[in-house]
């Protein structure tokens, strides 16, 4: 199998390589307050009701949200680089990414309409 390269080819993986850094970041510090949080900061029980409540704030459903948005985006495109290293054909490459970029906007769009429609009490 022969791989070409091209040193004069510029496909733009620069920027993503650098937000698939930010974003691995980005995941670990909101996992650090989450356990922060949720399993060291609150003496209440953990029952529905407590998580409810708090799920229920615009401040952690936009928390929520971006955590969705951001470790999707980090996953697909961990999935794109290895599968990239395998795939060489460009007609299987659009296909695969195209694939890739419906799974992320589906569930994307998904988890985020039940995170803003989530309401809980009166």
């Amino acid at each position: 199998m022969s791989y070409k390269y091209d040193e004069t080819a510029r496909s733009g993986g620069a920027l993503w390589w650098f937000f698939h850094r930010l974003s691995g970041l980005y995941l670990a510090a909101v996992l650090f307050v989450h356990v922060l949080v949720l399993h060291v900061l609150m003496k209440d029980e953990l029952a529905y009701g407590t998580i409810a409540e708090r799920v229920s704030t615009p401040l952690w459903k936009t928390i929520n949200i971006s955590f969705l948005v951001v470790a999707l985006a980090h996953g697909l495109y961990g999935l794109w680089i290895i599968l990239g290293d395998y795939i060489h054909k460009p007609w299987m490459r659009i296909l695969i990414w195209s694939g890739i970029a419906v799974i992320g906007l589906v569930f994307a769009i998904y988890g985020a309409l039940t995170m803003i429609s989530f309401q809980y009490g009166g």
